[in-house]
């Protein structure tokens, strides 16, 4: 780590700048396997030092969280962790899951859009937003008694894919429904039924389509079902018949993208 921020400079950042400077040289000493007396750990030190004032609390959260660490041990990876959650995003993801400031990369997108029909539960919705980034999904519509995406537990769970993912709350799912298909989507519900297609039957080739997934306890309303072009439902083997809804958003999203490959673009 070259980088050393004197203390006038350090302070001048923002909150979310200030944590990745820690992170990435949190990053640098764990990877590189120094203890509680290199140079790094000291300089590590002395930012922390440097920020006993800083107003914001994630800031006097991770100072705390430093302030017990005697050395790199258990809690040294509780600090790490606690930083990459304040970060909004796993070590698996820091360089993936990352908002357009951070890099210059965006990925095309599949014609896949996801209709979230009265999705309750705030920790779904989050999930499913993520499902959504991580598999290619153009878009995503909460409507219903879906939570929007400023919900606290939904940025939580969503890891940051809130703000990477295209998202819209339409209160009346019909509405967005009767929308797509003016735009020229086919609308799947993913339900089971006695009509339905099995996943694996299905064939998708890349054509615009809607895919519904419904609320937790009652499913899909038969206002959609019927409105729906076609009904798609994951083969189970088990006593239960489902699964929960973003486990089954995240199975049906890579049965319909597995083999494909996006193209990654370079913006100059």
């Amino acid at each position: 780590m070259n980088k050393d921020f004197a203390e006038k400079k350090l302070l001048s950042f923002s909150e979310e700048k200030v944590l990745r400077a820690l992170y990435s040289l949190a990053r640098f000493i764990e990877v590189n396997q120094e203890d509680i007396n290199s140079n790094s750990f000291k300089k590590l030190q002395k930012y922390h030092s440097f920020l006993k004032n800083y107003e914001s609390d994630k800031v006097i959260k991770i100072n705390k969280e430093f302030s017990k660490i005697k050395s790199k041990d258990y809690q040294y990876q509780v600090y790490l962790m606690n930083l990459e959650r304040l970060l909004g995003q796993s070590l698996k993801e820091y360089e993936f899951a990352v908002s357009v400031n951070d890099t210059k990369k965006t990925l095309n997108k599949f014609n896949i859009v996801c209709i979230l029909d009265s999705i309750r539960s705030a920790y779904n919705v989050g999930a499913m937003l993520r499902n959504s980034e991580c598999f290619g999904a153009k878009k995503v519509y909460l409507t219903g008694l879906s939570p929007q995406s400023d919900h606290p537990q939904v940025i939580k769970t969503s890891m940051g894919c809130e703000k990477i993912v295209d998202n819209e709350f339409i209160k009346d799912p019909k509405e967005c429904v009767r929308k797509l298909k003016e735009d020229g989507y086919k609308i799947i519900s993913v339900e089971t039924t006695k009509d339905s297609t099995r996943l694996e039957d299905f064939s998708y080739n890349n054509e615009k389509i809607a895919l519904i997934f419904g609320h937790e306890l009652h499913g899909i309303s038969l206002e959609l079902l019927k409105l729906s072009d076609e009904v798609v439902s994951v083969g189970l083997f088990g006593n239960k018949n489902s699964l929960n809804v973003s486990v089954c958003q995240a199975v049906v999203l890579h049965e319909l993208t597995k083999g494909k490959k996006l193209i990654l673009n370079q913006f100059k």
